[in-house]
């Protein structure tokens, strides 16, 4: 008999891409089920444009403030628990979604966020403990790649699920993919490397991070390019939607429009292909470029929604060469002594990129329509563009 109880809990699998993969495919699923179906409902509980605005913001706000705390706890319970306890959050979010009210749908959009800065830092934590820096541009596309059903499928799925049985059977699919997730990853069994986490380091001071995380040009940089990926993303999976409902479009097309954008990460393989050959510098200027031109035109062509609908998702194509690339500078730049401490700073990407410009959106939806926003948007994508060409070229 093993004379230690929790001899369970220890690490048995080195994990690889395949393995990082499978856990991102698992959450996509999750948080991809319920995310075109919170601001449908919103729109059936009557908020207008600008308090759904509001309210994402406000959960962009306790995101941001979790992420500061995130590598603490992690000092203080490990990794692995502040995972799990960030499944738990999703979980918890897709009851108070259920509930069908207005209190429900701001508890659901904060706990979602909350959940997303657990599960996302320490994914991120775990593939640059386990896959070398030469490898990343295969297994970054090839993470991106395996969310390509579960965000081109959930959303889609998840508003036929409402439209049949409400909120109710949303809720009853993103637990029952957090469960899976949960199972999966104590199977693995996995923790901080011990190459990487060998030496013991008092916990660290989340304002300290950010002064040295703005201190380091190249993680700036990183930073904003990531950023601005994010921010494309955070207006495509919120204003198209309030788009296609406002201009009386069936719910079933809002979510196949979100659902179609997501399954353009079948790209994120040919073009981690062609980043090992030419580099990254290259592609993600272009990508920024396309992308932010392409939603420009969509405030032009606004009154045409076909149109309008067939441009944003092309700029989908785009915006996926991001997802595949956008992470590398940051992970080939930063030091790996200082690895969880930077990862917490960097991960603010996610949530200032729905409140930075949220809070810009919430302004001009007071005097604006929706064209507003995706000028906005297409406007800082192009902006992204210029800016990426500070980016190495070795890179």
């Amino acid at each position: 008999m093993d004379p230690n109880p929790i001899s369970w809990l220890r690490p048995t699998r080195k994990p690889g891409a395949g393995a990082f993969a499978t856990m991102f495919a698992l959450d996509s699923f999750a948080r991809g089920s319920n995310v075109t179906v919170l601001y449908l409902q919103a729109k059936d509980l009557q908020v207008t444009d600008q308090h759904i605005t509001l309210f994402s913001n406000a959960a962009s706000v306790s995101a941001l403030t979790f992420s500061f705390l995130v590598p603490l706890l992690m000092h203080r319970f490990r990794r692995r628990w502040v995972y799990t306890a960030g499944i738990g959050l999703g979980m918890i979010g897709a009851l108070a979604l259920a509930s069908a009210s207005i209190g429900g749908e701001i508890t659901a959009l904060i706990l979602r966020g909350l959940s997303g800065v657990a599960i996302s830092t320490g994914l991120l934590l775990y593939v640059m403990d386990f896959i070398p820096r030469h490898e990343m541009t295969r297994s970054e596309p090839l993470r991106l790649f395996s969310g390509c059903l579960p965000w081109g499928l959930g959303p889609w799925i998840g508003v036929q699920l409402y439209d049949r049985f409400g909120s109710i059977g949303v809720a009853a699919l993103t637990i029952g993919a957090y469960t899976v997730l949960l199972g999966y990853f104590w199977y693995l069994r996995i923790t901080e490397n011990p190459a990487v986490a060998a030496a013991k380091r008092p916990p660290p001071n989340p304002f300290a991070n950010l002064a040295r995380f703005v201190k380091q040009p190249r993680l700036r940089l990183a930073w904003f390019v990531a950023f601005s990926r994010s921010a494309w993303w955070s207006m495509f999976f919120v204003y198209p939607t309030l788009y296609l409902h406002d201009n009386h479009v069936a719910n079933t097309w809002a979510g196949a429009l979100t659902g179609a954008g997501n399954i353009m990460l079948v790209l994120t393989l040919p073009v981690g292909w062609l980043a090992r050959r030419t580099g990254i510098r290259r592609l993600i200027m272009t990508a920024f470029a396309v992308a932010g031109t392409l939603t420009i035109i969509a405030a032009i062509t606004f009154e045409i929604v076909p149109l309008t609908a067939c441009l944003i998702l092309a700029g989908t194509a785009f915006v996926v060469w991001l997802d595949a690339l956008g992470t590398i500078p940051f992970m080939r730049s930063v030091r790996s002594y200082e690895r969880p401490q930077m990862a917490s700073v960097f991960q603010t990407y996610i949530y200032l990129s729905d409140l930075l410009p949220g809070i810009i959106y919430f302004v001009l939806l007071g005097f604006f329509d929706l064209r507003s926003v995706f000028l906005t948007c297409g406007l800082l994508a192009v902006g992204a563009s210029f800016v990426a060409r500070r980016l190495p070229k070795s890179m």
